[in-house]
């Protein structure tokens, strides 16, 4: 094998290796939210969200909740089966909520999809974990 070739081999492997490791999602933190939602169409995340470990493969998820519907609430908990990528999708009360956690794990994109068909849009920023 030409020499030229190993080192290529090698920075190819090591490339993977880096790759794989920074690939791992942390999901539990206290992220602060946005306020990108429209309060007027759907329930919406507010202030805070606090994802905390319940088990080896659960996360329990604490939120202030806000919207116009008498339905929304003031908060949130549910638990969770812990993601082992990037994205996952919670179901609570008939509504979806599809939770999409950067590379970095820095912050997270919320997508509402209410069960009446409506749909709204957030974000929010790691501030601790």
């Amino acid at each position: 094998m030409d020499p030229k070739d190993r080192v290529h081999l090698r920075t190819v492997d090591f490339f993977i290796l880096i790759h794989t490791k920074a690939a791992t999602p942390t999901w539990t933190g206290t992220f602060n939210v946005d306020r990108t939602c429209d309060r007027n169409k759907c329930c919406c995340f507010d202030g805070q969200i606090v994802i905390t470990s319940r088990s080896p493969s659960t996360l329990t998820l604490t939120a202030g909740v806000t919207g116009a519907a008498a339905y929304c609430g003031i908060s949130h908990t549910l638990t969770i089966p812990k993601p082992t990528t990037f994205g996952t999708t919670i179901t609570s009360d008939g509504d979806k909520i599809h939770l999409q956690l950067s590379k970095d794990s820095t912050s997270l994109s919320i997508d509402y999809e209410q069960e009446d068909f409506m749909r709204c849009a957030g974000n929010a920023v790691r501030t601790q974990g």
